[in-house]
């Protein structure tokens, strides 16, 4: 078992058919693939505490958290093992999605209900559409009357279909048009994302969404997620379901009155120029680059950039390495990375060399804050 080389992440494709796509297949090279042929993909698991990891030496596929508790200082580093434990908490997603529910999730340090704070960040790929904190000058009140307004309507019209006195068609048709009256979107500020955005939620108490325009962003909103990972049934708080009846009739679960306890409504917290921005340049030199995404209290980002030809070194002193690579193919060593693959270096590589011998490389490198 080889403690110096890279492990490759098991692939975990998550299948969307409503608001998935073929990015993540094609960015894995998986194009001509017969399991993947004709089908969308919503979101791919990077790496979480249940990954399966590819042993560089055998071959074998062996768990994380196995390999965390056979040698949990080697694989983990003695300061990230004394400050976070052997259960590291952390959530790395690529995702291809066209629209989600209005949701906040609770800050650190507050409680409610069966409520998790759950930190996250995300960094787009491409532009898309997403919406972040009330817009100014808003009106609370008249915000929240309105989703609960369109939360009661909803559950009003579901019931009918439940009671076969209306049909899904119609009842989705009445739900559209009671939400075009309201506008739930124009109390929040609806932001034209770019290429490279950074949007850090690890604040919490921050209302968020991703929105849908097939016009002017068909592949929805490509995202690298990385976040503490808790399940959604303990931090997504739904204040609005942008409509949605289930063909059954029945409804995803709503928490309105949860959601509206939960945003913060000062102005730092609902100020895009406080959370919203681009990379920064940490190191430019000899054919490679290395950029600030993520510096937060729970987990870190850089983007590494390398041209044909050139190299980076880096290290695990401080702990394990996260690398996903986002263009191109790389070498470690004696490995070969792959792009569209995840893998983790432990702890006791210690110094590493990332070359680029055949085509410029990008790669986005996760690492817990010591």
């Amino acid at each position: 078992m080889s403690m110096t080389e890279p492990w490759s992440v098991v692939d975990e494709l998550i299948e969307q058919p409503s608001w998935g796509g073929r990015y993540i297949i094609d960015l894995k090279g998986l194009s001509d693939s017969k399991e993947w042929a004709g089908k969308k993909v919503g979101q791919s698991y990077e790496f979480s505490k249940t990954s399966k990891l590819v042993d560089p030496i055998d071959g074998t596929v062996k768990a994380f958290a196995d390999l965390v508790k056979s040698d949990a200082k080697g694989w983990l580093g003695e300061a990230v093992l004394n400050k976070y434990g052997e259960d590291i908490s952390l959530l790395i997603k690529l995702t291809q999605a066209k629209g989600n529910s209005f949701q906040v999730h609770l800050p650190e340090g507050k409680t409610l209900g069966h409520w998790i704070p759950k930190p996250e960040a995300w960094f787009y790929l491409a532009p898309g559409l997403f919406t972040f904190g009330l817009k100014p000058g808003t009106s609370f009140d008249a915000y929240a009357n309105v989703l609960r307004t369109v939360d009661d309507h909803l559950h009003r019209l579901s019931d009918e279909v439940l009671a076969g006195k209306r049909t899904v068609e119609d009842a989705r048709e009445q739900a559209a048009h009671r939400i075009a009256s309201l506008n739930p979107l124009s109390y929040v500020n609806v932001v034209n994302a770019k290429t490279d955005d950074i949007v850090d939620l690890t604040a919490g108490g921050i209302h968020h969404s991703w929105e849908e325009d097939n016009i002017n962003y068909p592949d929805g909103n490509l995202v690298y997620e990385v976040q503490v990972d808790v399940q959604d049934e303990f931090c997504s708080m739904r204040g609005f379901d942008k409509g949605k009846i289930l063909d059954n009739g029945k409804l995803r679960a709503t928490h309105v009155d949860d959601y509206l306890t939960t945003i913060v409504q000062d102005s730092y917290h609902n100020d895009l120029s406080q959370h919203v921005r681009q990379p920064g340049v940490i190191l430019e030199d000899d054919g490679a680059k290395v950029e600030s995404i993520f510096r937060t209290p729970y987990f870190n980002m850089d983007r590494i950039s390398i041209s044909t030809g050139s190299k980076l070194d880096l290290s695990t002193v401080e702990g394990f390495n996260h690398l996903f690579l986002h263009a191109g193919n790389a070498t470690i060593g004696n490995s070969k990375l792959k792009q569209g693959l995840s893998y983790i270096l432990p702890a006791a590589t210690g110094r590493y060399t990332v070359a680029a011998p055949g085509s410029d490389v990008v790669i986005l490198k996760t690492f817990l804050p010591i």
